[in-house]
């Protein structure tokens, strides 16, 4: 997937709230075409320098985006309860389009 468009929000009084050095980072995502599998990066290493505590990501449109901790990428699932997966996720195709189903989809981050 080509990286999606990301615009942080921001709230100074956020940093107050966390306590214990903990900083949060809000923002909006914007998803476009899902080009590979395995995610797309979603770099937070100038908001959050030493570590990533937590990202939480809405799930959209049928979507379920998750940060995977160790690639540092977004990965994005949906159900498909039509085959006989059992109900696990499956991961979004190489190609889908996610433009209209995840417009302006919020993320929280918590970290260090």
């Amino acid at each position: 997937m080509a990286a999606p468009t990301i615009v942080y929000l921001e709230d100074d009084t956020m940093n107050e709230k966390c306590g214990h050095n903990f900083k949060m980072v809000t923002g909006v995502l914007t998803f476009g075409l899902y080009e590979t599998a395995g995610g797309v990066a979603f770099d937070l290493s100038k908001q959050l320098p030493t570590k990533i505590h937590q990202v939480i990501i809405e799930p959209k449109g049928g979507y379920v985006p998750v940060y995977n901790y160790a690639t540092k990428k977004i990965v994005v699932y949906y159900a498909d309860y039509s085959t006989s997966t059992d109900g696990a996720l499956i991961e979004v195709a190489s190609t889908a389009s996610l433009a209209s189903a995840m417009t302006d989809t919020r993320f929280t981050a918590i970290g260090k």
